[in-house]
């Protein structure tokens, strides 16, 4: 019995001996697996964080310089403050991420608003200095470029973004990344004696506290998918972190939906005042340019008491529109009538030619509208005017907005040409959705309410891509045939 006991003993000595090796072998595997391809992975990530901080250094250097018109008479002193600021905002969202700008051939708005030292870092790195001006030359003729520098104990990642002549620049360290082999030792070393010490005197012990804390796990989620306000509770065991790690996720849950709840609150308000104030812009405006325009012939005495009935209709015409939003989620019906509309789009056009005039956009009517069609008086002056206005907008001293009228099959069609920018093939796709706007100003509310008002007339607005240069929208509304 002692014998077949002992034999019995050995074989299960064995079996264990055969089931470490076989475990210490795949550890190795997949230890070295690891360690080969984590350097790459993260480069990977690196690269990508690189990438969005440059590119949101640049936007943010050219929205600062293409919108102060003396940028480029401040001095390099007053410039590097200023850049400064920008990427420390910046790079403040990029941990371990340095960098700044190459402006006139010199370093200016460095910073490392993440460096975890007793003091902030100011100057640009001197050991990299020459490196990263090198890439910087790169990009000045391939408009990106990067870098990876291979110290003793860490990695070096530069990267560069240029215009051709201003560069913004960004550089990270990996440590410990240098060294792949002597890693991979240390790695299997450790792993080999943590096995062999873990696996013998922590399998059954580990094993029955893990059945019953992933038990008690189970219940205290099954609880917490009930009710989000509840907890797990806490244990000091192996799984006490992840007990941790849980509740404070439902905190952050939590935290996070009251957020969301607020800002959604904030976003909707902000979104209502935002059309409230745009579309009482247009109305002002008109007011304005009709009291500009009694202004002018009450200075060549030519005023007339009904001269004044055009500023009485576009109050009357705002305080509509404010009835209107005030009863959004109901809109008002159209109050549809059979007119003539070459005579409303005349005053339309003369509304906003002052502004024409004071932009240097000639505005050009051609055509001539004698059929009849139903329209909403007060929803086609607001279309038309802003049509028109936004052509002004997107037009240059010197050049003209037509505005053509016409039929076309069974319809009554007006069109409004600029010689401006135009309008790529992605702008199109979201050319009329609310609070899209392709200007620096504005909440992008225009178009949308535009078509929004045509399509309760039933009509409608379109864009036309026929042009090569400049933007064409066309309103459609259908004719009557007397």
């Amino acid at each position: 019995m002692k014998s077949i006991f002992h034999k019995r003993f050995q074989l299960q000595l064995l079996f264990a001996l055969v089931a470490a090796i076989s475990v210490a072998a795949l550890t190795i595997e997949l230890v070295v697996n690891a360690v080969r391809h984590a350097e790459s992975f993260v480069l990977s990530d690196t690269d990508r964080s690189l990438a969005h901080a440059l590119q949101d250094l640049d936007r943010e250097y050219r929205l600062r310089r293409h919108g102060d018109a003396t940028w480029g008479k401040l001095p390099a002193s007053a410039q590097d403050l200023t850049l400064r600021a920008i990427s420390q905002t910046v790079l403040a969202s990029y941990p371990g991420v340095e960098g700044g700008f190459f402006v006139s051939a010199s370093f200016l708005g460095y910073s490392y608003p993440t460096h975890d030292g007793a003091s902030p870092k100011m100057d640009v790195p001197a050991a990299e200095r020459a490196s990263i001006e090198e890439v910087i030359a790169q990009a000045h003729q391939k408009n990106k470029s990067e870098r990876v520098l291979r110290g003793k104990h860490d990695l070096v990642v530069i990267a560069a973004m240029s215009d051709g002549l201003n560069a913004a620049w960004a550089m990270k360290r990996l440590p410990g990344q240098a060294e792949p082999r002597q890693q991979t030792q240390n790695i299997l070393l450790t792993g080999l004696v943590g096995a062999a010490f873990l696996g013998a005197a922590g399998v059954l012990a580990t094993g029955v506290g893990l059945h019953r804390g992933v038990a008690q796990i189970k219940s205290g989620l099954a609880s917490l998918n009930q009710n989000f306000t509840l907890g797990l509770p806490v244990r000091r065991d192996e799984l006490g972190e992840i007990s941790s790690a849980i509740n404070e996720m439902a905190r952050a849950r939590r935290r996070l939906e009251e957020e969301v709840r607020r800002e959604d609150r904030a976003r909707t308000i902000g979104r209502l005042v935002g059309r409230i104030a745009h579309e009482m812009r247009n109305p002002l405006n008109s007011i304005r340019l009709s009291l500009q325009m009694l202004a002018n012939r009450q200075e060549e005495k030519r005023l007339q008491p009904g001269d004044f009935q055009m500023v009485i209709d576009e109050v009357d015409r705002m305080n509509q529109l404010l009835s209107d939003l005030l009863s959004f989620q109901q809109p008002r019906p159209p109050k549809l009538e059979q007119r003539v509309v070459g005579p409303i789009l005349a005053e339309c056009v003369q509304l906003v030619r002052h502004q024409g005039e004071k932009q240097g956009v000639d505005l050009v009517v051609s055509g001539e509208l004698t059929q009849s069609t139903l329209v909403d008086e007060h929803y086609f002056r607001q279309i038309m005017v802003n049509l028109i206005l936004n052509a002004i907008d997107v037009s240059r001293r010197g050049e003209r907005v037509d505005v053509t009228a016409g039929t076309l099959d069974g319809y009554v069609a007006i069109e409004v040409s600029d010689c401006g920018p135009g309008l790529t093939s992605e702008q199109q796709e979201h050319l009329f959705e609310p609070f899209y706007t392709t200007k620096m100003t504005g909440h992008g509310l225009g178009l949308a309410v535009s078509r929004e008002l045509a399509q309760i007339m039933g009509a409608s607005v379109s864009y036309k891509s026929e042009r090569v240069h400049g933007a064409t929208f066309v309103l459609q509304l259908k004719r009557i045939d007397d």
